[in-house]
């Protein structure tokens, strides 16, 4: 009886605070609007996103992962266009970063790839006080839309604590990418969902993006069909590499059908980015990798990849893929050689650059009136070497090749077969973004892209640690024996 009473007690109470509080909402909609169901779904989406990163620590990169995932995919499903990705993801970032210091598990700022990437920073909040730079806002507004950038590695370096956290996190990596690839290719087949084609309608600069060589560029969850396709070609080299090495079996049939439907779904993007990428990636795969079957088995992939390229026949999508390959015949290619040529005299007479956000989306934004403001850079590192100057373009070249041969010299150096898969994984990722960025802004045009570079990053880190601190141990009990 008195357990029931305390249950009826308990109940009611817990009743009466949902009376009241489902009042007071309507309410205070009533009297300020829709203001108040946004702030009412922000803070239960809030409270969510800190009580799973804080419960569950080492998810935590699937868990920013899926968002940037998804979210594309809410917002086109919902018709709500106006809804800013880069700050839901910003915020994101800030929740994650909060609870792995209330767990006590931040860490990756005294690595280094953490020092390297903190003198990148450094130097573009040095960037600010350019004299010649035509908007600070627009040069704050950068640095606020990079913060997914390295927040992504210091969550990777704090998240992640043993190889079975990494084979989760890869696990996740894998699935998202199939998902995406099965909905790209549903799409192609099917055709477009009702919200997915007033979206690609919704303005005329959209559908001419996504409708060339006379077919619709396919773009799954994302708003980007490059964006798509990088990411194909990301998921389907990682997954020939899990398939190949890992012995896990549910993890290996995961990896072998992202490889596959994603170098399919590759296809319908018209991403040629893309297209250059996988055989980079396949190829430094090989190189790094040392195995005669691997390199035996890329390169007969790449012959018959290069034969159906050559021969595309009657498919529409494989002619528009082949044009990655035709050079300096390629029209698009020669319009991007033209304009570097046109913007290097400005580069070269200004060293530092001119200034954070006067290219691209910020500078159409926030200096519409200037040249710099107006020129299509088409490379993440022509916007880098527009915004920063060459003395940044080569700053970030030197982190971006500092970081690559570390995380060589940790591959090679460790012995460890799970440890070795792991890097060999992060590093064709690295380097296939490193060639990404050519042709490329993937920082504008991926948040996904953005965190995945410097997730496995963090990652190569957080190896190099784990190799470090056993090493001592091994040494320590060395020294322990020889003392008996």
């Amino acid at each position: 009886m008195k357990a029931l009473l305390y249950s009826l007690k308990t109940d009611g109470l817990l009743l009466l605070i949902l009376l009241v509080t489902c009042t007071g909402i309507v309410s205070l909609s009533g009297l300020f609007g829709n203001v108040i169901g946004v702030l009412v779904i922000g803070a239960i989406l809030f409270a969510s996103a800190f009580y799973i990163s804080y419960k569950y620590p080492r998810h935590n990169v699937f868990f920013l992962l899926a968002c940037s995932f998804l979210l594309p995919l809410f917002i086109k499903a919902f018709f709500l266009y106006d809804l800013p990705v880069g700050i839901a993801l910003q915020v994101l970032c800030v929740i994650i970063l909060g609870t792995l210091m209330l767990n006590g598990r931040i860490g990756g700022i005294k690595t280094f790839p953490g020092i390297l990437l903190c003198i990148w920073m450094a130097f573009l909040v040095l960037e600010l006080a350019n004299p010649i730079a035509a908007s600070r806002i627009a040069g704050i507004s950068f640095l606020r839309s990079i913060m997914p950038l390295i927040c992504s590695f210091f969550i990777t370096y704090s998240s992640i604590e043993t190889k079975k956290d990494a084979y989760l996190l890869f696990g996740g990596w894998l699935a998202l990418s199939l998902l995406a690839g099965l909905y790209g290719l549903y799409q192609e087949f099917v055709g477009l969902p009702g919200y997915d084609h007033a979206w690609a309608a919704f303005d005329e600069p959209t559908w001419a993006l996504l409708f060339t060589w006379g077919r619709l560029r396919k773009f799954s969850f994302f708003f980007s069909p490059s964006e798509f396709g990088m990411i194909m070609s990301l998921a389907a080299v990682s997954g020939l590499i899990i398939w190949l090495y890992v012995k896990r079996t549910g993890l290996r049939i995961l990896a072998a059908c992202t490889c596959l439907f994603c170098m399919w779904a590759m296809m319908y993007t018209g991403s040629r980015t893309a297209m250059v990428m996988l055989p980079v990636g396949m190829g430094i795969f090989a190189l790094i990798s040392l195995n005669r079957n691997v390199i035996i088995m890329v390169g007969v992939l790449c012959l018959l990849g290069g034969a159906l390229i050559l021969k595309p026949g009657s498919s529409s999508a494989l002619y528009v893929m082949s044009t990655a390959f035709q050079g300096a015949n390629d029209p698009s290619m020669n319009v991007r050689i033209r304009n570097q040529a046109i913007i290097r005299s400005y580069i070269r007479e200004n060293p530092i650059g001119f200034g954070l956000g006067s290219n691209s989306y910020l500078g159409q934004k926030y200096s519409p009136n200037t040249f710099v403001g107006q020129f299509p850079p088409d490379s993440e590192y022509v916007k880098i070497a527009i915004e920063t100057g060459w003395i940044g373009l080569f700053l970030f070249c030197t982190v971006l090749a500092l970081i690559f041969g570390y995380g060589v010299k940790t591959y090679f150096s460790t012995r460890d077969p799970d440890w070795r898969i792991i890097m060999l994984v992060c590093l064709v990722l690295f380097f296939m973004m490193m060639v990404g960025f050519y042709p490329q802004e993937v920082f504008f045009i991926s948040q996904v892209m953005s965190i995945i570079t410097f997730s496995v990053v963090g990652l190569m880190a957080k190896v190099h640690f784990k190799l470090g601190r056993a090493s001592a141990v091994k040494s320590e009990e060395t020294a322990e024996d020889e003392d008996r």
